[in-house]
């Protein structure tokens, strides 16, 4: 998946759902765009209680994600 095609399912989702509504977007975005590196969508049973995304590469642990919808309130 690339960019554009990412920004367009966001596009397609922002009238509907919540936060998660976008989990598939980016996790497929991530899953795509880096060899080797998978996501998991709020995997449970960790010690960073349940993020959004934990992100692993060669089943070792790189980091998590959180996603946020954004309000559209300007600051």
């Amino acid at each position: 998946m690339n960019f554009t095609h990412y920004l367009q399912e966001l596009q397609n989702n922002l009238t509907r759902g919540s936060e998660r509504t976008h989990y598939p977007a980016l996790k497929n975005l991530v899953d795509s765009g880096m060899l080797e590196i998978i996501t998991t969508i709020e995997e449970k049973g960790n010690q960073a209680g349940i993020p959004d995304f934990t992100v692993r590469k060669n089943d070792n642990l790189v980091g998590y994600v959180e996603a946020k919808k954004n309000r559209g309130k300007s600051r």
